[in-house]
């Protein structure tokens, strides 16, 4: 016998299926991680074989870490700094009391993925990704895994909101036994700095950065021709695989440009009724014009927020 549900209904029941099919597809396993787990084990092994110095690697699956010495710096931007905004604070006095096992790099995508297959984590993170225009914007279809642009696995994780950045640290210390978190506001501006005064560590002029960071450039304005970017260019258009451009002091890749990196603190202004709901990361991106691309320069979001230029790096302590 054959049913036939009024218009309406049936109409509703079409509308559930397609509804929970694009669910389905946005949740897709975007590629087979057979080859990247392959391939990282090899390395992984070598890399044991080899044990480098101040190197920490607890696991295949885990980022790189580099061990950075305790010591004291001036946190923030001096008035003399002719891109500084405002509201940043002046130079205070900020000490690291011990060593700091920092990742080498933003955490990658083939890393992230392996977190979600392992861990089963569903993020509900809406994503503003590029759509083609200047800004980026919200779609339902953005997600770490469609971010709007081709990734590999070897590029930093985007739309990661600091909520996802939290899952993966707690998955990292389950997954090593090692107690794995962000870092603080105060650690990533020493990391980011390692040792230098200057606005940027390779110095004060952002043309000079275009093989040190992945900011926008002249390799961004030949698409986006009203953005302001840096006189130079460091080839990429979106994001580039990390490590691809100079380590600073401490042999650190990216700590500007490519991704924001979500710290762990909470925004000046951003607690209320007992809970933090605004939160910090730092680092500029590929997105970011030349100004935010600075030691000193922090960016407030929602902790729920994902951006197609939001990623993570890791801390542990040694």
């Amino acid at each position: 016998m054959t049913v036939t549900l009024p218009g309406s209904v049936g109409a509703v029941v079409v509308l559930i299926l397609m509804l929970t099919a694009l669910a389905g597809w946005r949740r897709a396993e975007p590629e087979d991680l057979t080859v990247w787990h392959t391939e990282r084990l090899a390395t992984f092994h070598v890399w044991q074989a080899g044990s480098p110095a101040r190197e920490v690697w607890d696991h295949p699956d885990a980022p790189v870490l580099v061990t950075i010495p305790a010591g004291s710096y001036l946190q923030g931007s001096p008035a003399s700094e002719t891109e500084r905004f405002p509201d940043e604070p002046l130079p205070t006095p900020a000490s690291i009391q011990h060593p700091i096992a920092v990742g080498k790099y933003p955490v990658t995508r083939g890393e992230y993925a392996s977190f979600i297959r392992d861990s089963g984590y569903r993020p509900r993170t809406v994503c503003r990704g590029y759509a083609g225009e200047t800004d980026l914007l919200p779609r339902w279809h953005f997600s770490w895994r469609r971010p709007g642009f081709a990734q590999t696995n070897n590029d930093p994780a985007v739309c990661v909101s600091w909520y996802d950045a939290k899952a993966y640290v707690d998955w990292l210390s389950r997954r090593t036994g090692k107690s794995y978190r962000l870092l603080t506001e105060t650690e990533w501006e020493y990391a980011a700095r390692a040792g230098t005064l200057t606005a940027r560590w390779w110095g004060d002029d952002p043309a000079r950065g275009c093989d040190a960071a992945n900011v926008a450039d002249l390799s961004a304005k030949d698409r986006f021709t009203d953005w302001e970017v840096a006189n130079c260019r460091d080839g990429a258009l979106f994001t580039s695989p990390v490590g691809i451009y100079r380590a600073n002091g401490f042999g650190l890749y990216d700590m500007l440009g490519n991704v924001w990196q979500w710290v762990e603190d909470c925004a000046p202004d951003g607690r209320s009724g007992g809970t933090c709901s605004q939160r910090t990361m730092r680092g500029g991106s590929w997105h970011s014009n030349p100004r935010y691309v600075r030691s000193a320069v922090r960016r407030v979001d929602a902790a729920e927020s994902g951006y197609a230029a939001y990623g993570i790096r890791v801390a542990r302590d040694p």
